[in-house]
């Protein structure tokens, strides 16, 4: 079996992302200024992405063998 080298945080990230969007899009405001060059998210988001982006470096660290 080949070895494969992840990102943690970068995939964490991203599927948090994701999964927020997938979420809430729909109920709340996910950022502060869509029009900005750069997306932050509000403080509301912020806090779901903190959750889920936990979750998912927890699940991922899981998977090391």
């Amino acid at each position: 079996m080949e070895k494969l080298t992840i990102n943690v945080l970068e995939l964490a990230s991203e599927l948090a992302h994701i999964e927020l969007l997938k979420d809430w899009s729909e109920s709340i405001k996910i950022y502060e200024d869509e029009e900005a060059s750069k997306l932050t998210y509000t403080e509301e988001a912020q806090d779901l992405f903190n959750e889920y982006y936990d979750k998912y470096t927890d699940l991922i660290l899981t998977c090391k063998y």
